[in-house]
């Protein structure tokens, strides 16, 4: 089995992509009310997390457009919802965050088989949160939009030890098994969710 270091990026795309999928899977295993309950976190709770990193991913992807204005990943208009904003819910219920999670999920991956890795030490031009012009090189910001999502499914990861709901889908390990070897880890059908 070889490796080629120019697929890092679409690597780290299909690893992210699966570990989302394994934590809603286990995040179904809470009530709404559980996953909104506030539990001292940055982001206040669960779901709060789960925005952040959404909106924060979409933010990203509209960013690199300036390497890539015509894009037909970037240029989506999905990814400019109206209500984008850190200050609310982009959804008020859990599956439609899942829903925008995986279409997020799946314009990462698009955009990673899409832009060439030799452009990757080419800088472009944002604006952050506040509306702070900045300067960033593409393979930089590309590591940070992966390392942020692992940093809060982390956190989430660490909020569901604390409510005793076992679950694994940080584990980086298991990744390096392949994509199809490791099990999905949640709730049997039809289980009922837990109310922590």
């Amino acid at each position: 089995m070889g490796y080629d270091i120019r697929n890092a990026f679409q690597n780290l795309a299909r690893y992210n992509e699966r570990a989302n999928r394994e934590m809603v899977a286990t995040l179904l295993q809470l009530t709404d009310q559980a996953r909104k309950r506030d539990v001292g976190s940055w982001f206040g709770s669960i779901h709060g997390v789960l925005n952040h990193v959404i909106v924060t991913d979409m933010n990203w992807l509209k960013r690199y457009r300036a390497l890539s204005p015509e894009s037909p990943v970037l240029t989506d208009p999905q990814l400019d919802p109206p209500n984008l904003s850190w200050s609310h819910d982009l959804h008020e219920d859990f599956e439609g965050l899942r829903q925008t999670r995986v279409f997020v999920d799946a314009k990462i991956r698009a955009w990673f088989a899409e832009f060439p890795i030799s452009r990757g030490s080419e800088e472009f031009q944002y604006r952050d949160s506040r509306g702070t012009l900045r300067r960033a090189v593409a393979g930089a910001a590309f590591e940070f939009l992966f390392l942020h999502q692992t940093h809060h499914r982390g956190q989430i990861s660490q909020i569901l030890d604390t409510l005793g709901l076992p679950n694994n889908f940080a584990d980086n390990a298991a990744y390096l098994e392949g994509p199809e070897i490791r099990p999905v880890i949640g709730s049997p059908r039809g289980a009922d969710p837990v109310s922590i």
